[in-house]
């Protein structure tokens, strides 16, 4: 989110408190590296380029969550867990792109409300959510995501610019957003086990997680500094909705390829610990 003098993969990450996230491990450096050449213009915040332009708002065929809740997965430590059924949340997919190249949060947001029947624009939501105005400083000529040295702090508001150099939101700020449009039905689960993400899908509620774009823990972390003090953040930070799960598989709407997806569930919820287990999720009215 910034003007595009290099370009940096889309950003996205961290924990569940206060974040200043852990020291971070994910895909290959060459990729890491080669994403960071994606972000900062604007065009697509994904680490590889896109070869297509996503579909801004795809509504799958999927089945609806079944009458009788499937059983409960058996649940293996805090994080891990064996499925036992499927579980499928209908609820139709949208894209962050063209206009919100870092626009994760609020995207899944707006797929979030929207499983409630709460109508909520992804581009009014970008506007509304609260900003931490703090400019970039870098420790050179180069606007480069590796060479950061003074920024915003993503549990205050939105760091950057939502449509082009900008990293992102975390799940406080984010819940007083969803607060203001669901009052008293924002659920900020932010700091539980994997468990309470399951038991959430099993009762028919899609749950907004925070992990990276690669589906796996970072490779690589960068901290600079805040008005708060110092924050560690992944140019990796990516938010999605995950809306089932399969005995193989996490089932997730993911904003920046427009798609719904199946991914690996270990290595995902490496990534959401390593993000700070965040978790958002709407309850129902009482």
């Amino acid at each position: 989110m910034l003007l595009a003098l290099l370009v940096v993969a889309h950003r996205e990450g961290a924990p569940a408190r206060p974040v200043a996230a852990a020291p971070y491990v994910s895909g290959d450096d060459a990729n890491a590296q080669q994403m960071s050449t994606v972000r900062l213009r604007g065009t697509t915040a994904d680490r590889r380029p896109l070869t297509s332009k996503p579909r801004s708002s795809a509504v799958l065929s999927v089945r609806a969550l079944p009458r009788a809740a499937p059983p409960t997965p058996r649940l293996i430590g805090r994080d891990g867990f064996e499925p036992r059924g499927n579980v499928l949340i209908d609820v139709p997919v949208q894209s962050q792109l063209p206009e919100l190249a870092n626009g994760c949060e609020v995207t899944s947001l707006s797929m979030l409300l929207a499983s409630t029947g709460i109508r909520a624009d992804k581009i009014r939501l970008a506007a509304t959510q609260e900003y931490d105005r703090t400019p970039p400083q870098f420790n050179g000529q180069t606007h480069d995501f590796y060479r950061i040295t003074r920024w915003g702090d993503p549990n205050v508001g939105f760091v950057g610019s939502v449509r082009d150099y900008g990293y992102g939101i975390y799940h406080a700020p984010l819940a007083r957003l969803l607060d203001s449009l669901a009052p008293g039905r924002a659920k900020d689960l932010s700091g539980s086990g994997f468990a309470a993400v399951l038991q959430e899908l099993r009762l028919g509620r899609p749950v907004l997680v925070w992990v990276t774009t690669t589906m796996r823990p970072p490779s690589r972390w960068v901290t600079w500094r805040t008005p708060r003090g110092r924050f560690t953040g992944t140019i990796q930070e990516h938010a999605v909705l995950v809306v089932g799960y399969t005995p193989r598989a996490l089932i997730i709407n993911n904003p920046l390829s427009g798609r719904r997806e199946s991914v690996a569930p270990q290595p995902f919820i490496e990534a959401w610990k390593q993000l700070g287990r965040q978790v958002l999720v709407v309850a129902p009215h009482k």
